[in-house]
């Protein structure tokens, strides 16, 4: 399993779910190309089906996916060729059509495009899809060639004729100020998009986010965004990045949970952004520890909202969660993998139809020096032990 890229899942309305996570199969002639695997789980035999690779022969990975009401899977992910002139990695789409994929599909191909990737994936109430990507279209050609962070963010609709012309969403101000990691939702009328802003190019320069930034926008493909404001600005210690993920509240509205990681301990704070207001409330500090590390949350038709995430750092790790209530209570983080021998980590989230959690993640056995498993479990107890 290649770990550098967390796992997708999403519940279908049929009470099954689909898998999505990149991986290298191995055989005697060894490992070969790092490929995008999807897999079923069966609601009727109540087991998961073969994991199999979608698209071309190619390296494949930061999968997005979604369900629409009628309970089609869409997966959007970035693609590279394996050899050739054009490496560059681009962003393809995929569906699921009365259980056969559609042939991978480009997005928004463009020969100055460069690396499209970290792609993020919204459906709509009209069941209407739209997509964010970092995008080097717009950068200087050598230093597009240099490094894939310098880039800029923008978006796509799927319409009648295809995906929309790419809009802006955030672009460069300057050399060294460059978007990553954006997380898209749609919020009944308009779309909200927030992502991180990293001064610098070095990877110590990277491995924190200067500052989170925020934008909004109607669902008309191809629509403009408003100027991007600021969510908030990193003081000191680590922050944005994989310590920051965004859901939609059902009731309406978005809601934020982020980590600020100081002198080992990550302050997990969660952050909402009403139905059709422009300013976000202040941040709500919800747990505190040596936890909340690569969090994802999704948030159930009653508001409550489940986060999952990394408990503890290095090869001391397990799946952590947390039960937010409406009204912003929590009784503490828990263990959602308490039974599991090695290192259980990088976990992602999706509700079913009753609002009953999926988890996904990544398991190192006892024993292995690689990630060679992909883990569900399906209600997992979020409720602290009294």
């Amino acid at each position: 399993v290649w770990e550098e890229w967390v796992p997708q899942i999403v519940a279908t309305p049929d009470g099954g779910a689909w898998v999505f996570f990149t991986a290298q199969a191995r055989s005697d002639e060894g490992y070969g190309p790092r490929r995008l695997y999807a897999t079923r789980f069966n609601p009727d035999l109540e087991t998961w089906e073969s994991a199999k690779p979608l698209g071309n022969e190619a390296t494949q990975f930061s999968a997005t996916a979604g369900v629409d009401s009628s309970g089609m899977v869409h997966v959007v992910y970035s693609e590279r060729a394996l050899s050739g002139d054009d490496t560059w990695s681009k962003l393809v789409y995929q569906h699921l059509d009365d259980g056969v994929w559609s042939e991978p599909a480009l997005i928004a191909p463009n020969e100055n495009a460069g690396h499209q990737m970290l792609a993020t994936l919204a459906i709509d109430q009209a069941d209407g899809l739209h997509v964010i990507w970092r995008d080097q279209r717009f950068v200087d050609a050598d230093l597009r060639n240099t490094l894939p962070v310098y880039a800029d963010l923008l978006s796509s609709d799927l319409t009648a004729d295809g995906w929309s012309e790419p809009s802006p969403v955030s672009v460069r101000e300057a050399p060294d100020l460059n978007p990553a990691w954006p997380r898209l939702v749609a919020d009944k009328d308009r779309l909200v998009a927030i992502w991180s802003l990293y001064q610098g190019t070095t990877p110590d320069e990277m491995k924190s986010a200067a500052s989170v930034q925020w934008s909004v926008r109607d669902l008309t493909p191809g629509g403009t965004w408003s100027q991007p404001q600021t969510l908030f600005v990193r003081e000191s210690g680590d922050a944005g990045g994989r310590l920051i993920d965004m859901a939609a509240d059902p009731r309406g509205g978005v809601a934020a949970i982020f980590g600020l990681f100081n002198r080992g301990v990550n302050d997990l704070y969660v952050q909402r952004l009403e139905p059709g207001s422009t300013a976000w409330t202040e941040p709500r500090l919800v747990a505190s520890g040596d936890f909340g590390f690569l969090p994802t949350t999704a948030i159930a038709r009653d508001g409550t909202m489940f986060v999952v995430f990394n408990n503890g750092r290095n090869r001391d790790v397990d799946i952590g969660g947390l039960q937010i209530a409406p009204d912003g209570t929590t009784a503490g983080p828990v263990t959602l993998t308490p039974g599991e021998g090695g290192v259980t980590a990088r976990a992602n989230i999706s509700l079913d139809s009753n609002g009953v959690p999926w988890i996904v993640y990544m398991q190192q056995p006892v024993g292995a020096t690689n990630v060679a498993e992909i883990q569900t479990a399906r209600a997992p107890n979020f409720t602290p032990p009294k």
